[in-house]
């Protein structure tokens, strides 16, 4: 041991006194020497005019002594050179660059305002500019394009952005934008329009989003003209993500079940329009691509007129979402805000959703699942209903009702599995609302919510609008909910042969006083 220790110690000397060599060699002939590329063979030499150039470890020039700027990507194995730069503070203004090897061979003439480093860029694809400067250390302006590492022009300079990394075989790009300094000090790329490129610069999504468009398992959230909406990548197979085909453009969904002919669907109770402050947000999603759920066009359109005429919300405080996408969620959150920032804390909101609910199976969490989402990527196409309680919760909101006929295990309303790889149930984590918030759910843990054949319904709403016609929706939120969990629970064993469980939960700030709360 003692003797490979010695050998290596012996090693060291031997090295630092042949690098001690090569420096004096090298410090002969130049003015001075950088000696951080020592490692790869390589020292940055310096003339009198602070010029540089690279020498090998025989002082033999690589490079000549000519360039402003040399930058080795030790991952890559190039030199990215520049000349006719200089330095304002920690700025590298004007120059040309270019990319040459070790051998000093060019690989791309310089001809570009700048060129980024590889180093942060495995992939080996880097951006360069045209055209664009450096001011107070915000590099603007010009026009942006692709290299790869061997100097190979992917993509010409034509994008105010672009981005070093394939997304899913795709770069992000923008024109019309430009990079903005911050309050804080950092640099912020803002504005333009955003779409993206192919490896052989074909446009394959348009550029005409609001923000950078990001593909994760085939799935991208877009932004056009304020509204979201979800996108697949044209590129990946294998996407099932697709708009309903049973909706008609401009007009209502298209039911595939039976119209509404139940009991609860005739004479439905009606007062005067006195609930002016209250606003009803009725989500109905029937039409999956692949799994539709029964009757939730009829459980969304009946309710909306117990909402109107039971309840006495006026026509025009109601939004009804027909298979509603992604993007008509986020377009209802946005809209429950504007009315609560309008009435001050002065408004109630009813929210109301059927349809398919899906969980996380690694964390457990649940989801409300759009038209136009994938169940098998549910954090990116769902809507978390840990995010939707924030979100009303955050909402200056005298008051909010949830009611959610949906489940959240993975089952479909017939019993079978939306989709789960071990075909078995999930049971999720509870989420637990905030605010002056309560929610009614279908059904709890693991278990399914049913539909009722014979009335045309989800169970769950059908009991639910049973008890607003037998009180003329004169019933506090307590007598509503043992009113629905007794008779659930009991028609689902008679007439499925299965549990189900309606559930209420109310916030903290409202364990004392919901049940004696009333809807109108």
């Amino acid at each position: 041991m003692k003797k490979i220790f010695s050998l290596i110690i012996m090693s060291l000397i031997i090295n630092v006194a042949v690098a001690q060599d090569i420096l004096k060699k090298l410090e002969s002939k130049y003015l001075s020497v950088e000696t951080w590329l020592l490692a790869k063979g390589f020292y940055i030499v310096h003339n009198n005019s602070d010029e540089k150039g690279i020498a090998d470890t025989n002082g033999n020039l690589v490079l000549p002594v000519e360039y402003s700027e040399i930058l080795y990507q030790q991952n890559e194995g190039f030199f990215i050179v520049c000349k006719g730069s200089y330095k304002e503070g920690y700025d590298i203004v004007g120059g040309r660059w270019g990319i040459v090897d070790k051998k000093g061979r060019e690989l791309t003439p310089l001809k570009y305002s700048r060129i980024y480093g590889f180093s942060s860029f495995p992939s080996g694809y880097q951006p360069v500019n045209i055209g664009g400067n450096s001011n107070g250390g915000i590099f603007n302006g010009g026009k942006n394009g692709l290299l790869f590492k061997d100097g190979k022009e992917i993509i010409p300079c034509q994008y105010d952005f672009i981005s070093g990394d394939i997304n899913e075989g795709l770069f992000s790009v923008n024109n019309g934008g430009k990079w903005e300094k911050q309050p804080n000090g950092t640099n912020k790329f803002i504005g333009g329009k955003w779409g993206c490129v192919d490896l052989n610069n074909n446009v394959v999504i348009p550029l005409e989003y609001d923000k950078a468009v990001i593909f994760n398992a085939g799935v991208a959230k877009v932004q056009k003209q304020g509204v979201v909406s979800l996108i697949k990548n044209p590129i990946k197979e294998g996407n099932s993500i697709a708009q309903s085909s049973k909706k008609k453009a401009g007009g209502p969904a298209v039911s595939r079940y039976p119209a509404p002919n139940s009991d609860v669907d005739k004479d439905i109770p009606a007062g005067k329009q006195s609930n002016e402050n209250t606003f009803a947000f009725i989500i109905a999603n029937e039409n999956y691509p692949d799994a539709p759920v029964p009757y939730a066009l009829n459980d969304g359109r009946i309710f909306k007129e117990y909402c109107n005429k039971t309840l006495g919300i006026p026509e025009k405080n109601i939004c009804l979402y027909e298979d509603a996408t992604f993007g008509n969620i986020i377009t209802a959150m946005e809209k429950m805000k504007d009315l609560a920032d309008a009435f001050d804390g002065e408004a109630s909101v009813i929210l109301y959703y059927a349809g398919h609910g899906f969980p996380d199976e690694k964390q457990s969490t649940a989801y409300l699942l759009p038209v136009d989402g994938n169940a098998s990527d549910i954090t990116t196409t769902g809507y978390s209903l840990a995010k939707l309680y924030k979100d009303l919760a955050s909402l200056k909101l005298k008051s909010s009702v949830v009611f959610l006929d949906a489940c959240f295990s993975g089952a479909k309303r017939e019993d079978n599995m939306l989709a789960s790889s071990r075909g078995v149930a999930i049971k999720v984590k509870e989420e637990a609302p905030t605010g002056n918030m309560v929610v009614f759910s279908a059904a709890q843990g693991d278990e399914t919510a049913h539909q009722m054949e014979e009335k045309g319904h989800g169970l769950f709403t059908y009991y639910l609008l049973k008890e607003l016609q037998q009180t003329n929706g004169d019933v506090t939120l307590g007598a509503l909910a043992e009113y629905v969990t007794k008779q659930v629970k009991r028609q689902s064993v008679v007439i499925n042969n299965k549990k189900q469980t309606p559930t209420v939960v109310p916030s903290e700030s409202l364990l004392n006083s919901w049940q004696d709360k009333k809807l109108k």
